[in-house]
């Protein structure tokens, strides 16, 4: 089975079945753009599985370690190897990349922008691919059904740097790999913008909802509950954060 149709598969089983209907919504975006697309802003938003599957790829990884050392300087000097797992791809972040993204493009468009904003278009893209750097990640850490020690939750928290590093190499906008790089930065001194934002809350509120290997999934009003709670502390932009 080819790669790209393993992950339409895994997509379809795992996602939220009325996010996945919701893929259709990517297409109408399209005809807002007046402006002629390149084919990764095309895919990206009428084929996001395919948009995907362009770039979580051996080719694209291999071409990362090769041309970014930065890559080989973080796993090494977090005591792991350049030994990547594409399965991670297929079996945790598909269920939640798509998902993400919708929720994410929700919350921008909410913020007042239109769907043919050139920002809009840089969102989709991060959000399709905030976490390519998690196939760095050693799958039994990231299916780890207990708790994770202190040095595990670190390796995890190394993935959206990773996910920077190996974005930068591609051809996309300097902003996408921006993005993917501060959607778990929580720094209050952050200089946040509304993508960023759209984003962090975007992809937060999806995980919580997700069913993972080490927790259940969470209600809506549970979820919402933990955004307002962030955002009382500093760590999210409350303005926003009604806006899932």
């Amino acid at each position: 089975m080819s790669f790209l149709k393993r992950f339409s598969n895994i997509a379809q089983k795992n996602s939220n079945i009325k996010d996945w209907e919701n893929i259709s919504n990517f297409s109408a975006a399209n005809d807002y753009l007046k402006q002629s697309v390149s084919i990764d802003d095309d895919l990206a938003l009428r084929f996001p599985v395919r948009f995907i599957a362009r770039y979580i790829n051996a080719d694209v990884i291999k071409n990362a370690i090769l041309k970014n050392p930065n890559i080989r300087y973080i796993l090494e000097s977090n005591g792991l190897t350049l030994e990547f797992n594409l399965q991670n791809a297929t079996s945790i972040m598909m269920s939640h990349l798509i998902p993400t993204a919708i929720r994410a493009q929700k919350i921008y468009l909410k913020m007042g922008h239109k769907k043919s904003e050139i920002n809009y278009l840089r969102l989709t893209q991060a959000a399709l691919l905030h976490d390519i750097g998690k196939v760095f990640i050693p799958t039994e850490i990231l299916n780890k059904k207990g708790k994770l020690s202190l040095r595990e939750r670190l390796i995890v928290e190394l993935h959206n740097k990773l996910s920077y590093e190996i974005l930068k190499t591609t051809n996309l906008h300097p902003s996408v790999a921006k993005l993917a790089l501060e959607h778990h930065d929580y720094d209050k001194n952050l200089k946040r913008n509304e993508e960023n934002q759209a984003l962090t809350i975007a992809d937060i509120y999806s995980a919580l909802r997700e069913k993972r290997s080490y927790k259940k999934p969470i209600n809506d009003i549970a979820a919402r509950a933990i955004l307002y709670d962030m955002g009382a502390s500093g760590k999210l932009d409350t303005r926003y954060v009604s806006y899932v």
